[in-house]
């Protein structure tokens, strides 16, 4: 995985009753991730890790991408929360506007938007696809989950 991605993943897992897995104190950057991870194949590499490491990082990879895969085919759960974005409430009182750009941009990928590969300096063509994306949200309006 990419070490920015799983730094901001880190930011958003939650628990399966809607808590946060991870406290602001156990956030990693982009880079502590990428360490660690380097770190770890090194371990590997030189057959130093131990048979629980080797275990642990297996099922963190099976774990990553059986929540994509589940991700893809689930709606959108009230309330959609992006980092500290409580998204649906951007998007009923009309504040998505207020965001900049990368921050729009950010919320996009987050939700699994498709965003055009090179980024766009206006905010319009993010905030059409998270208002698009957010409708099914049962707290717009969507399908209740």
């Amino acid at each position: 995985m990419d070490p920015d991605v799983v730094a901001k993943e880190m930011r958003r897992a939650r628990n399966v009753n809607g808590q946060k897995l991870f406290t602001s104190s156990e956030f990693l950057s982009a880079q502590q991730v990428s360490s660690f991870f380097s770190r770890l194949a090194a371990k590997i590499h030189h057959n130093l890790a131990s048979e629980e490491d080797i275990r642990a990082a297996e099922e963190e990879e099976n774990f990553s991408s059986a929540r994509d895969s589940v991700l893809s085919f689930v709606d959108l759960q009230h309330p959609v929360v992006y980092s500290t974005y409580d998204v649906c409430t951007l998007v009923k009182e009309d504040k998505l506007k207020k965001l900049k750009v990368n921050t729009l941009r950010e919320i996009c990928e987050a939700l699994n938007l498709e965003v055009p590969s090179e980024p766009i300096k206006r905010k319009a063509p993010y905030t059409d696809l998270i208002e698009d994306s957010v409708k099914r949200c049962t707290c717009i309006g969507g399908p209740p989950s």
